[in-house]
């Protein structure tokens, strides 16, 4: 399983995150964090289907930083 879950450190910065990337043609849809993963952010992240590595390079390069990322099964 690829990672397709990218964690922030603020709901305010996994928004701007989703409006670059709709901005950039890659769909991605704001989400709770698994409970399992919660310790990492502030409770909401991005699912991003396909297209990870582009996604979150378009992200770092837009200076907004990153608190991890992770595999998802389902949500």
């Amino acid at each position: 399983m690829e990672n397709n879950l990218i964690m922030f450190g603020s709901v305010t910065l996994a928004m701007k995150s989703r409006n670059l990337l709709l901005k950039n043609n890659i769909k991605s849809g704001l989400v709770r964090t698994p409970i399992h993963l919660n310790k990492k952010s502030c409770g909401y992240s991005l699912y991003v289907p396909g297209n990870f590595e582009k996604a979150l390079k378009i992200i770092r390069s837009n200076g907004i930083t990153v608190n991890g990322t992770a595999a998802v099964d389902n949500l």
